[in-house]
């Protein structure tokens, strides 16, 4: 019987060790979760950052359109 206790607590020693080594790894994989959130927020924000400046400078397809229907009519 105490050989068999012996056993049972070493088994209840072993899975609490993987429990404590899971709930580290855990961890880990979490604060990775948060930088990697972290930087794809950065990378979007830039990604939009960069289109409203392309957006503001560059000339609409309509005001072309428009400055070339202008000039066609002059020259014809």
């Amino acid at each position: 019987m105490f050989n068999r206790f012996k056993i049972t607590n070493k088994q209840k020693n072993i899975i609490e060790l993987k429990e404590r080594e899971t709930q580290k790894q855990n961890k880990i994989i979490t604060e990775q979760k948060h930088i990697v959130e972290e930087k794809q927020k950065e990378i979007l924000d830039s990604i939009h950052y960069a289109k409203r400046i392309q957006t503001a400078l560059i000339t609409s397809e309509k005001y072309i359109e428009k400055n070339l229907n202008k000039l066609n009519s002059k020259a014809g």
